[in-house]
């Protein structure tokens, strides 16, 4: 009788260490879960404008990382786009010697940080959150990024990061095929929806300088493929890519989009050199400027 006790107290031990065990296990895998339920999409949206997605206060002071190098100031400066690039190239890329955006700093593409070292950089300003092991610290722990945000971020630069030179080239055209871009735009992506058959529909700059979809990418394809694979970051457009399109499906996109009106109705951008028509017509004006003085100055 006491050994049947023995035995049974025995077996209950056995069945309380047994649950102890697989409690163990399903605490380590839920705990061990965070990696797996990241959303690199919405990481991808936190790259472009981070407060306009988690809705946290937008910064208003320079980031403390942020060179002299930069002309650029305030909140503008805590985008990670503004020093790694739209084309995750940084210094390397089209944000390089010569650019408004010049900072000097590296890109992210190719990096070979594990996750948990982005993590940290990311979040603390020592770098490693023990001491400043790790240079570079952003410190976005308390300028406005919750580790939940800083993990989708982390997982966006570990898994969609990509090389932009496969779909644009050196001239800044898109790589990919301009008639199956117009059938996705005016089609299954439903850009014309929103943005009009020509791209004019929606402006971004102003009346007297238009920026339109076609002035976008034409100026800057980089931003156009990556606001295209995750969308605006406020919502106010969904990432193409997230709802069943293809990094070569934006770039076809792109490529169309490139065909768009462009705007400038304030006149010719920077970058734009006159036409020998446009030549023609300056200095037949010119010309007739230099006669009005003249018959004025004789009379």
């Amino acid at each position: 009788m006491q050994h049947a006790l023995r035995s049974d107290s025995c077996a209950r031990r056995a069945h309380r260490r047994l649950a102890l065990a697989i409690g163990i296990v399903f605490v380590g895998v839920c705990l061990g879960s965070t990696a797996a339920t990241a959303d690199a999409f919405r990481g991808g949206a936190l790259y472009d404008k981070w407060w306009a997605v988690n809705a946290a206060p937008e910064p208003t002071m320079d980031h403390p990382l942020y060179p002299p190098e930069g002309s650029r100031s305030g909140s503008t400066t805590h985008r990670c786009k503004e020093c790694h690039g739209w084309d995750y190239k940084g210094v390397d890329g089209a944000y390089g010697i010569g650019s408004s955006h010049f900072t000097g700093i590296s890109g992210v593409f190719g990096s070979t940080l594990s996750a948990a070292e982005m993590f940290d950089l990311i979040k603390s300003a020592d770098g490693d959150g023990t001491g400043g092991t790790v240079v570079n610290g952003h410190g976005f722990g308390a300028l406005g990024l919750s580790d939940a945000d800083i993990d989708d971020l982390v997982e966006f630069l570990q898994t969609l990061v990509i090389d932009t030179d496969n779909y644009i080239d050196a001239g800044a055209q898109f790589i990919g095929d301009a008639a199956q871009g117009d059938a996705l735009y005016n089609g299954a992506a439903l850009c014309a929806a929103c943005h009009g058959a020509n791209g004019t529909q929606i402006n971004f700059g102003t009346t007297e300088d238009p920026v339109f979809i076609g002035t976008v990418a034409v100026e800057n394809p980089w931003e156009f493929i990556h606001k295209v694979r995750f969308g605006q970051p406020d919502g106010s457009m969904p990432s193409y890519v997230l709802n069943g399109g293809t990094n070569q499906d934006a770039a076809d996109i792109g490529l169309h989009a490139q065909s768009l009106p462009t705007g400038g109705g304030g006149g010719p951008r920077p970058d734009v050199i006159p036409t020998v028509s446009e030549w023609g017509a300056l200095l037949l004006a010119l010309g007739l400027l230099l006669v009005g003085v003249r018959v004025f100055t004789r009379s």
